[in-house]
């Protein structure tokens, strides 16, 4: 069963609750006794790989020279 994130409308009290996906019940704040309101939960994000960084995209400073050097000598 999937597990639900669940605030408060009126103190802002955060809880999960673990039901199914087809049931809609009804969560009562602990701390005020308002309605609940089920949100979207956090999710960590791990890009692994390469091309998310900044300096996978830029050229390495052997290259620039290589390339600055084989333009000197067409010239």
């Amino acid at each position: 069963m999937p597990i639900y994130r669940y605030v408060c409308e009126e103190c802002g009290y955060e809880t999960t609750v673990m039901h199914g996906i087809n049931e809609s019940p009804e969560v009562i704040c602990e701390e005020c006794g308002a309605k609940m309101k089920r949100t979207i939960g956090r999710v960590g994000i791990i890009f692994k790989g390469s091309g998310f960084y900044i300096t996978d995209s830029r050229k390495s400073e052997k290259k620039k020279e290589a390339a600055s050097a084989s333009s000197e000598k067409k010239d």
